[in-house]
């Protein structure tokens, strides 16, 4: 797993990435920064899956990713709009709701509360699939756990917006985003169109 991470002994949670494991990259166009969790295998965009963190203080044109599809979410701030090329517009307004959408379509943001920071899954569409969901206190099941509050997930403490890896079922204390991934068979994620506003 490239983006750093401390190895935990014992329990599911095989490692954990915290703020000081991040890759931070700025982005060219100045308008934010991305803070890399997660970046492994391969694809088209030269990874498999990518899981990051980014502060958007600008608004502007979301990057084009041929061959990935994405998953984003709110995690601080007023929201954000989205608006296709095509016209379709989805409104982000809400921490923790999920919009997963193909990496090749012209995606415009607006910022009319100001600042926000989003969590983002990215995999490559011809390799790997992934579900992202967000749960509340009890069972979690999926590959990583993105604590949305300071709080213990097996034992293992975490501070909001860590990550930890699992390699078992786990119980988190705190609301988290869950991240399972599979193996693709041909398909991708569904362009959740029951978003548009």
């Amino acid at each position: 797993m490239q983006g750093g991470g401390r190895s935990v002994a014992g329990g599911p949670v095989l490692r954990v990435v915290r703020a000081a494991d991040r890759v931070t990259m700025p982005w060219k166009n100045g308008g934010g920064v991305t803070h890399e969790l997660v970046r492994e295998g391969e694809g088209a965009a030269g990874f498999g899956v990518r899981l990051s963190i980014a502060e958007v203080a600008a608004e502007g044109p979301f990057s084009r990713f041929p061959g990935v599809d994405r998953v984003i979410l709110l995690l601080r701030g007023a929201g954000f709009r989205l608006r296709r090329d095509d016209g379709r517009v989805v409104t982000m307004a809400q921490p923790g709701e999920p919009f997963a959408f193909a990496g090749e379509d012209a995606w415009d943001c607006t910022l009319p509360g100001g600042p926000v920071t989003d969590f983002n899954v990215m995999t490559d569409r011809e390799t790997v699939r992934a579900s992202v969901a967000v749960r509340g206190p009890g069972r979690v099941d999926g590959r990583w756990v993105l604590a949305l509050a300071d709080g213990l997930v097996s034992g293992v403490p975490l501070v909001a917006w860590d990550l930890a890896e699992l390699d078992a079922t786990g119980v988190s204390d705190v609301p988290c985003v869950v991240i399972a991934v599979a193996l693709a068979r041909g398909g991708s994620v569904v362009d959740q169109s029951s978003r548009a506003t």
